[in-house]
């Protein structure tokens, strides 16, 4: 990135004083070729003036009742995301940052830009600091789908994990989903280290992956069926009494009692008069309007007063000495529980009279929960569920039952990225429930994806919320913070900017409804439109309906290429103010170093481009606080915030950056100070027994909320995937519960067979299957498309999530298709990105190790909306790839790394227009490892009903505190990357110019066409002993 860069149309509209459609407010389009238009340099002074004038013209033309008829009009947007902007044009101003643990000033510059909004609101509308809002940040962990969702189900807080170091301490290592070899190489040599030492490895997936190899045994299920293997591990041990009994009784729901009558679990107002909660001691019960402490001094729950008095309450259990119900508090547990003399019973039916007089059946949760299993996830059905034979599951359920307390349950991105993941946590942590393997040194669960715990560094609310209205001058004293931003989920822009709607029936809740997106500004990240999932509906559908797009970065993306301003900042090399972040598989703070190198180009750093702006817009409205809000930036000291966040942070207060950032450049390591050391999630619940962040304090495994009813999931189940499947998608596998109700097609005015083949539809369609006739049934697309595949999309060793897509010498690391002189000139580049497919599925499609296919999915909605009616935008879409026999991947399965740059309009005119054939933008030399489309044409976005609900009770991101509904990286759509079902093709022959077969292959260097000599190598024939 040489500097600031603008797209000629949009330069030229800014030009012209935005001009836009009297009725609808639209811009013209011929302004808005994106993908397809020149670029021009410009001045940094210049390029703020066309952000700064671009969002007062944005904000005004949505503002009030004239902005929200404008609205209306374009008439795209449901009213729901309307009443949620509450006036504000500031509402459709979106922001987003990168991974903000990783560089906290850096990259949550953003979210203060969002929050800063508010002044600008404050002008257009005339609000104050009591009525003004700032615009929206959207989420990372959650959009990324590394968000475990169903951790905050069961917890109450957004994750639970430890370091990866821990491994060592365990006997048995199960790691499911996750391949440490390929996603974690930094930390692998724990894993092999702890082998060494003695622990029992063992791994599950749905393919043979590189971590295999460090494995004692591994087990292949079939694609997203995980969570009825976990049920059905949780089935054997429950039945066969191997479960740890104190554990649970004192930590779980399990022992609480269910109304089988109205499907809540039994509260002591329900059986007592006039019962008024118990006092708490472990938390403190807040009234609305109160000033809780600043999270440094939390030292306990805080739960709001309606939340105790309404939501909570006090449950009941029956105690089987004295054959009646008792009560207890969310305090009431570990030793306190025991500490009661109760005797929970855990089996058995009884009767209580409710304070009306009416007689009504209860019965323990874990009576309920072994009912169910047995009648459907045994393990003879769990084996036709998931292709593993009934006698492993027993196995493995006795070997992890044989390890209390020293079993790590490491989850990864390979179960989690699906529809349900949040149904696999719920099963998952159901089985370290029963087998206490929670909250101990030696024994836990954990979900591993990226670097995501900002928490870890709670003060960051110093930065990212400063009030803008109350800006501290003074570098010595701490902000005060007020949220003027709100967090959205950018899954419902990826999603068309749109909610989830079945019928006329709303299935978003109203704490996650978004707003219409007219403006957004992303910060070093690629992953939320060059490699978003339904990246092509999203270029070709949805960016037309946004008006302005500015992408800080320092290597050309996809994102850039269908940006309307590119703001070059520096690179990593460049940096020149210290900046903090930290990791969730170490016990680290990291300080990025000023590293003292030249700017290469006229770059600034990413906090300087929005001081720029913010200077613009006190000039252009006359309000200096714009431009004090990002002072201590304007005068070269941005640390100045980052230490407010450093003496705002429970793990890091008492730290001077200086400090740090000298022992840092020394290799000195400073240690994030929590509270036990390598650090781990559970200790305060398992050890010092305290309550979990749920409503009953307890590990809770029914979801009793309305929304989880409707769906069919208040008991844990198996749905199958919503599209990853052969059978018949998104079908709950089991014989309904007495406890089931869920609202059926029809109830949301819908026919059950189209909400089969609609894949919008799809989403909430509550159909039960039998595990005995799940075989039976078919996936539409297989006789309507003929698809044969499923198609997912994992991360590869090599590259960092997205970047790097295109640095030759990295990309010759991809795989078998590199050739620094490319041979073939119909490769993209030196390398190419390829879909690795069994041999024998190649065999039956006839298509050869090595060929050129097309690799297409559900047509009615991808790789776009509408691509029937648009050739030349299909052209580009479409993903052309290369095969790859792998016996890795099982029959009917078939995987893309997810990491290769794909193609955009300009990558594929450079394939017909460069004279070396490269798939490279003529225009900005951007770089695609595909001819045409990418991994991302067979994906789209998804929506789970259940991760959108208003009525779960979770904690806040950051603190202490509870609440409920959305909480941005905690509760919220976290999409299903994974989900594609596809059709393979054969286009081509693989050999050079689309002759013959691919030279290795006819050489015989393949493991699906081995040459003797390559089996006497693999025989290690070539190795003489002396």
């Amino acid at each position: 990135m040489h500097g600031p860069m603008v797209r000629r149309g949009f330069y030229e509209w800014y030009r012209a004083g935005f001009p836009r459609d009297p009725e609808t407010g639209r811009p013209p389009a011929e302004y808005f070729r994106r993908g397809q238009d020149d670029w021009l340099q410009v001045t940094w002074d210049e390029v703020a003036d066309i952000i700064a004038k671009a969002y007062i013209d944005i904000a005004t033309t949505y503002s009030g009742d004239e902005g929200r008829r404008r609205l209306e009009r374009q008439g795209h947007y449901h009213p729901a995301m309307l009443d949620a902007m509450n006036g504000a044009g500031t509402q459709v101003l979106k922001f987003r940052g990168s991974m903000p643990f990783l560089a906290v000033t850096r990259y949550t510059s953003p979210y203060r830009m969002a929050n800063m909004m508010a002044l600008l609101d404050s002008h257009i509308r005339g609000t104050d600091a009591d009525t003004a809002l700032g615009g929206r940040g959207w989420d990372n962990y959650a959009f990324h789908t590394d968000l475990a969702p169903g951790h905050p189900m069961v917890t109450g807080q957004q994750n639970t994990d430890f370091d990866l170091c821990l491994w060592e301490y365990s006997k048995l290592i199960v790691l499911w989903g996750m391949n440490p070899f390929t996603t974690k190489m930094p930390d692998s040599h724990w894993l092999t280290e702890a082998r060494i030492k003695g622990s029992h490895v063992v791994l599950i997936s749905n393919d043979y992956s590189p971590t295999a190899r460090a494995a004692d045994e591994v087990f292949i299920v079939r694609t997203a069926t995980d969570t009825a293997l976990a049920l059905s591990l949780a089935y054997v041990i429950m039945k066969e009494k191997l479960y740890q009994k104190d554990y649970v009784v004192s930590f779980t729901d399990m022992p609480l009692l269910v109304r089988m009558d109205n499907r809540q679990l039994l509260r002591a107002r329900d059986i007592v008069p006039d019962h008024r909660p118990l006092e708490l001691r472990k938390a403190e019960v807040f009234d609305p309007g109160a000033k809780l402490p600043p999270f440094f001094k939390q030292d306990r729950q805080y739960i709001p007063r309606a939340l105790r008095e309404q939501d909570i309450d006090d449950y009941v259990v029956w105690d089987s000495h004295a054959n009646a119900p008792k009560i207890i508090s969310r305090d009431h547990v570990g030793v306190d529980f025991q500490m009661l003399g109760i005797e929970p019973a855990l089996e058995g039916r009884f009767e209580v009279e409710t304070v009306d007089g009416r007689k009504v059946e209860v019965r323990p949760l874990f009576d309920v929960y072994l009912e169910f299993f047995e009648q459907n996830y045994r393990p003879e059905l769990a084996e036709k569920i998931t292709g593993l034979p009934a006698a492993q599951i027993e196995r493995l359920a006795r070997l992890i039952a044989a390890h209390p307390r020293q079993t790590k349950l490491t989850q990864g991105m390979g179960v989690n990225q699906y529809q349900h993941a949040d149904l696999k946590d719920r099963a998952m942590y159901l089985v370290c429930a029963l087998t206490d393997n929670v909250g101990h040194l030696s024994g836990n669960i954990g979900s591993y994806a990226g670097n995501f715990r900002l928490p870890l560094f709670n003060g960051a609310g110093q930065y990212l919320a400063e009030n803008p209205f109350d800006i501290e001058t003074d570098p010595a004293r701490p902000a005060r913070v007020r949220f003027y931003w709100r967090g959205e989920s950018a899954h419902f822009y990826s999603h068309d900017d749109h909610p989830l709607v079945v019928g006329e029936h709303v299935l978003t809740g109203k704490t996650h409804m978004p707003t219409p997106t007219k403006a957004i500004w992303f910060v070093d990240a690629n992953s939320a439109l060059g490699n978003a999932k339904w990246k092509y509906n999203i270029i070709m559908n949805t960016l037309p309906k946004i008006e302005m797009i500015v992408t800080n970065e320092w290597w050309w993306s996809l994102t850039c290429e269908y940006s309307d301003i590119v703001l070059g900042v520096d690179a990593w090399n460049e940096n020149k103010y210290w900046d903090i972040a930290g990791s969730v598989t170490n016990p680290f703070v990291y300080v990025w170093p000023k590293t003292g190198h030249r700017r290469f180009f006229d770059t600034r750093n990413d906090t300087e481009t929005f001081a720029l702006v913010a200077t613009r817009l006190s000039e252009l409205t006359g309000d200096p606080r714009f431009r004090e809000y990002w002072r201590f930036v304007i005068e070269g000291r941005p640390e100045v915030y980052t230490q407010r966040v450093i003496d705002a942070s429970s793990n890091l207060r008492g730290y001077r950056l200086e400090e740090i950032a000298e022992k840092a450049q020394r290799g000195v390591p400073s240690l994030i100070m929590t509270r036990s050391y390598p650090k781990y999630v559970g200790m305060d619940q398992t050890l010092e027994h305290r309550p979990w962040y749920t409503k009953s304090g307890r590990l809770e495994f029914y979801r009793e909320e309305p929304e989880f009813v409707d769906a069919g999931e208040n008991l844990p189940v198996h749905r199958e995937a919503v599209d990853s499947t052969h059978r018949a998608p998104n079908v709950i596998v089991a014989r309904p519960h007495a406890l089931h109700a869920p609202k059926r097609p029809e109830d949301y005015g819908v026919d059950p067979e189209e909400a089969l083949r609609n894949t919008e539809l799809r989403q909430a369609r509550n159909v039960f299957v039998p595990p005995e006739e799940l075989e039976r049934t078919r996936h539409p697309l297989v006789e309507s498309f003929g698809a044969t595949h499923i198609v997912h999309t994992p991360k590869y060793r090599h590259a960092a999530h997205t970047t790097t897509g295109d640095t030759d010498i990295t990309v010759l690391l991809f795989g078998p298709f590199g050739d620094i002189y490319r041979h073939d000139r119909r490769k993209p580049f030196v390398s190419e990105a390829y879909i690795d497919v069994n041999p024998k599925d190649l065999e039956e499609l006839g298509i050869a190790d090595g060929d050129y296919v097309w690799v297409d999915a559900d047509p009615q909605d991808r790789p776009f909306v509408g691509f029937e009616d648009r050739p030349d935008d299909y052209r580009v879409a479409r993903m052309l790839i290369r095969a790859r026999a792998s016996n890795n991947t099982p029959p009917g399965v078939a995987k893309i790394w997810f990491n290769m740059y794909g193609s955009s309009h300009g990558t594929v005119r450079g394939t017909q227009v460069n004279a070396n054939g490269l798939a490279r933008n003529p225009a900005t030399n951007y770089q695609s490892l595909y001819r045409s489309g990418s991994h991302q044409s067979v994906t789209r976005s998804w929506l789970k009903p259940t991760l959108l609900t208003d009525t779960l009770v979770r904690k806040n991101l950051m603190g202490q505190a509870l609440g409920k509904g959305f909480a941005i990286d905690v509760h919220g759509a976290i999409g299903a990357p994974r989900e594609a079902m596809g059709r393979i093709v054969k286009v081509e022959d693989g050999g050079d110019g689309g002759r013959g077969l691919w030279r290795p292959v006819a050489l015989g260097l393949r493991p699906s066409r081995p040459a003797p000599q390559l089996q006497r190598y693999v025989r290690a024939g070539y190795v003489k002993t002396e």
